[in-house]
């Protein structure tokens, strides 16, 4: 092994090891999260190693990284995917999951001149999606109206990723709902947005595709 990749190994371990510290997780913490012994990720934040594919992806998913962003810095050969992905279907609790542990999803509705796709910062309410949007806005006034919502994570580095798609109707949030989630949901667009809309899931589906 030259000079020039132990130093590349050994700045990856460093940049692990600061990202776990950062997240306030412990060694024994991330080895529950990736299934790899302590020992192991002992040696990969301090000592020059190897990674396998499996490996780099699962530090990176414990991480709440994706693989280009742990990998920034190395050579865009070491971040090719393998040829042969596969496309795998993902259980409803997996995808609700992910759901729930997202903040901005993407809405597709019919609008006046056609198909609308607009992100939105959302919150979940058990399996119900609520956002808020402008009084003014199309999707406000839509009463039991059609809606999609999406969410996914693209890894281009190492060509992997997700997809979640709810199908479901749209319609102005209870009293409720709204005194459940009026400080969990907080759009980042500027200007007023005080309806709040909730959609009701009729099917929730989603896609994982992976070249390891």
């Amino acid at each position: 092994m030259d000079a020039e990749t132990r130093d590349r190994r050994n700045d990856l371990g460093t940049r692990i090891r600061h990202r776990r510290q950062a997240l306030g997780l412990t060694i024994a913490e991330v080895s529950d999260r990736t299934g790899l012994e302590s020992g192991r990720l002992d040696h990969i934040e301090t000592r020059p190693f190897a990674l396998t594919g499996a490996e780099l992806v699962r530090l990176a998913h414990a991480l709440d990284l994706t693989v280009t962003d742990l990998t920034a810095d190395r050579p865009k050969a070491a971040r090719r995917a393998p040829a042969a992905p596969v496309l795998d279907p993902m259980r409803k609790e997996e995808c609700r999951r992910l759901i729930e542990a997202g903040s901005v999803g993407r809405i597709a509705y019919d609008g006046v001149d056609g198909l609308v796709v607009i992100p939105v910062n959302y919150c979940t309410l058990g399996e119900l999606i609520v956002f808020r949007t402008a009084a003014d806005s199309a999707v406000a006034q839509y009463d039991l109206a059609p809606i999609v919502f999406e969410l996914d994570v693209v890894d281009e580095g190492m060509h992997n990723g997700w997809s979640v798609m709810v199908n479901g109707t749209v319609r102005p949030a209870l009293d409720t709902e709204i005194e459940s989630v009026h400080d969990r949901v907080e759009p980042w667009a500027g200007g007023t947005r005080d309806t709040y809309m909730t959609i009701d899931p009729h099917r929730t589906t989603g896609r994982r595709i992976r070249s390891w």
